[in-house]
């Protein structure tokens, strides 16, 4: 789940242009809620497994 937000939203992205640009409606296409989406992205760009804290993943 992590690769395809990282494919949308390249890493010299912030969280906050990543989210305004492509994740927002990516999240909603996929009826996942954008901290999820944020938080698998962080995961994709860190391998760190504390980036999905707090999420449902």
């Amino acid at each position: 789940m992590g690769q395809t937000p990282l494919k949308l939203a390249p890493a010299y992205l912030s969280d906050q242009e990543a989210a305004d640009t492509v994740l927002a409606p990516y999240a909603d296409d996929i009826g996942c809620d954008l901290e999820t989406i944020l938080a698998t992205h962080r995961y994709a760009l860190t391998g760190d497994r504390r980036a999905l804290k707090g999420t449902w993943i």
